[in-house]
């Protein structure tokens, strides 16, 4: 089947199929494809789940990303506030933040309040969940079961955008 796309002040509409902004679902930014998954996992089941599904857990790079994603998330579950997973972590050294494809954090959105600031778990919190109320960061123990967020090539694109 071939598909035809139409163009309306910079939005990209799938003509023929289900297609949302070039993403069949869930939301698109830039290079990538996100998907909420509703339903429980530990860290390294939700990695699983994404890469059986073709992707990867979410990686937000950027301040772009990342308040289009907290965006996403908030208009999923709203009202309330329900963490996802987001593809990193400090596993392999504390205080060293890493994407699940290797590479080094460089922007971060951790939750700062003058009661709870993140990240405050040591070595024992050392996975990263989104919350969907606010789009802030905060380390969870990796074993703790949540919702979580991955992420997909763009149909139209061939590299991963970064």
């Amino acid at each position: 089947m071939r598909f035809f796309f139409l163009h309306v002040l910079g939005t990209e509409i799938c003509v023929v199929s289900l297609c949302f902004l070039g993403c069949e679902k869930g939301r698109r930014v830039g290079y990538k494809c996100y998907l909420v998954y509703n339903s429980y996992e530990d860290y390294a089941g939700a990695s699983r789940k994404c890469l059986e599904r073709g992707g990867r857990m979410a990686m937000p790079r950027d301040r772009k990303e990342q308040e289009a994603l907290a965006e996403y998330v908030k208009a999923f579950f709203q009202p309330g506030n329900w963490p996802v997973w987001l593809g990193i972590n400090d596993l392999r050294s504390e205080g060293m933040y890493l994407f699940d494809d290797g590479t080094r954090v460089s922007y971060f959105q951790w939750r700062k309040h003058f009661l709870s600031s993140q990240p405050d778990g040591g070595r024992r919190e050392n996975c990263v969940a989104m919350s969907s109320d606010d789009g802030d960061w905060w380390d969870h123990y990796c074993d703790r079961t949540m919702n979580y967020l991955c992420e997909h090539k763009h149909s139209h694109s061939n590299a991963w955008g970064h």
